[in-house]
């Protein structure tokens, strides 16, 4: 099959793309299918790749992505191809959109393919996602002045899969920080992302874009703390509009400024839950659970139907965990951020502590503040 797949499908479609950037889209879940989707329908040339071998097959069925929500269309796809070599092979940009458990794994098939001149996007990063890819090639030896390695801050859309090769776009944000680990390229960065995404804007550095992950905030503790509803009710509730009761939404506020303290003591500002809705999705309102209630883009946005969800097996080892990792390296107490792990492990009697990324794997365990700024200014390798 996969044979028949490289082909049937291998170089079918060629777009007259003329400057625009061809893209690989790693990943075909909510993110994957709703990013080369819209993709497609803006006339981009976009390969996909997944390791789900049945999921391959069922795109290269359809030869395409159909979408429906915020855009309406059918996005016929450039390549699709089981060898990941191949898939990315003489493509611009890699927009990986995948959860941040799998971005380990990805990094160490990238660094043996990547090729000069090509761009890595984490969509997004969750907490050092970038700086654990980037310290993937240096061990390597394999950091190049023309590859860039970069990492968004949140993901740009609102979607959900409603089939192998059928997805919803909810909304799309109106903008999404991202920054590459080397600060310096983030003009050359944003000049080859907006081309396709207006919504892209630089942040300062990867810190920032790390440190604003804003989905570890919204994803495990309210899943947690409505555990009962999503047993009992198998997520017949909407997740954002029903499940941040203004009891929930304070305690999102004080693992907030957990997040907000980490990011002061090694020298960036973030905004708050509540400024970011208002930056994103335009709401407003006089707290957080307000400000949550004015999100339109949250509206049928249902819970997950079990606690065994990506919202608690990715976002707290790879979000909640580097973050602790970080306010321990830099004497941050962070009890809230602690106990919402510590539940989480209990939970799915599994240790995300050890599973989690930290900071040995984002390269940084033996660096003072000053180096790590450094680093991710690309002062030094």
């Amino acid at each position: 099959m996969a044979d028949k797949l490289r082909d049937e499908i291998t170089g079918n479609k060629k777009h007259a793309t003329g400057d625009k950037p061809s893209f690989c889209v790693i990943g075909a879940g909510n993110g994957g299918l709703a990013m080369a989707g819209y993709l497609a329908l803006h006339d981009f040339s976009v390969n996909i790749w997944t390791r789900d071998k049945d999921k391959m097959e069922a795109l290269a069925a359809a030869r395409g992505i159909e979408v429906e929500g915020k855009l309406k269309g059918f996005g016929e796809l450039n390549k699709i191809d089981v060898d990941f070599k191949k898939s990315i092979e003489n493509v611009d940009i890699i927009m990986v959109a995948i959860p941040a458990n799998g971005h380990k794994e990805i990094g160490q098939k990238l660094v043996k393919y990547v090729k000069p001149g090509q761009t890595i996007v984490l969509n997004p990063g969750r907490t050092g996602g970038a700086l654990e890819l980037y310290n993937i090639f240096r061990k390597e030896g394999k950091i190049r002045e023309d590859i860039i390695f970069a990492e968004a801050q949140t993901f740009l859309f609102v979607a959900r899969k409603l089939g192998v090769h059928k997805v919803k776009i909810f909304d799309i944000k109106r903008s999404v920080p991202v920054s590459a680990v080397r600060s310096y390229k983030n003009p050359e960065l944003i000049n080859k992302l907006r081309i396709a995404f207006q919504q892209f804007t630089p942040a300062s550095d990867v810190l920032h874009t790390s440190l604003g992950n804003i989905a570890v905030m919204f994803h495990p503790c309210v899943m947690l703390l409505n555990t009962g509803w999503v047993e009992s009710d198998h997520g017949n509730f909407e997740y954002y509009l029903e499940g941040i009761s203004p009891g929930v939404a304070k305690v999102l506020e004080y693992i907030d400024m957990e997040r907000i303290k980490i990011a002061e003591a090694v020298g960036i500002r973030v905004p708050s839950l509540k400024d970011w809705l208002y930056f994103s999705y335009g709401s407003t309102g006089s707290d957080l659970y307000e400000a949550v209630q004015t999100t339109s883009a949250y509206k049928g946005i249902m819970a997950p139907s079990t606690t065994h969800h990506r919202y608690i097996l990715e976002d707290v080892p790879m979000s909640l965990v580097p973050m602790s990792s970080l306010g321990h390296k830099f004497g941050i107490d962070t009890k809230y951020i602690d106990s919402i792990i510590n539940i989480a492990c209990c939970q799915q009697e599994r240790n995300f502590w050890s599973e989690g990324r930290t900071v040995e794997d984002m390269g940084i365990k033996n660096f003072d503040l000053k180096l790590i700024r450094r680093l991710v200014a690309g002062e030094i390798v």
